[in-house]
């Protein structure tokens, strides 16, 4: 799946990894699955792992719609979300800025770019070396 996403209740974290080309439609799936699930809660940390695709849709007028979706149903909450984009290739870089810079503070999200997990991790108040240490025990539980 290009898309999926693991919510942590445990560290209050929202885990999201797009994989080979990223698409507005997977993200716009992915985010919708998220908002119906129901350990989905408001004020929810995200970190956005970027550091497997190979390429991005260039429709930009439909990045700004799933900017718009998302922005729309965060605004809703009373709560700011910390967005954390880990990206350590060129195209991820690009595709974390564009994220990035459709997010404002109006709409109560904080979102900055990382470039290295345990920067990402740090941001986020997570005391873990890696990404891996905090998914294994949810893997495992799906397994």
């Amino acid at each position: 799946m290009p898309a999926e996403f693991h919510i942590l209740p445990e560290h209050n974290l929202v885990y999201v990894q797009y994989s080979g080309l990223m698409l507005v439609e997977d993200s716009l799936k992915a985010f919708g699955a998220y908002a119906r699930h129901p350990d989905a809660r408001p004020g929810q940390r995200h970190l956005i792992d970027l550091s497997r695709i190979t390429d991005m849709e260039r429709d930009f007028a439909r990045v700004m719609q799933l900017q718009a979706t998302k922005g729309a149903d965060l605004a809703m909450r009373e709560t700011e979300t910390l967005m954390v984009y880990f990206a350590n290739t060129p195209v991820s870089l690009k595709a974390a800025a564009l994220a990035k810079n459709g997010w404002s503070a109006s709409q109560g999200v904080i979102a900055i770019v990382q470039e290295t997990e345990e920067a990402a991790l740090s941001a986020l108040g997570l005391a873990a070396t890696s990404i891996e240490a905090i998914l294994s025990p949810v893997l495992r539980q799906t397994r």
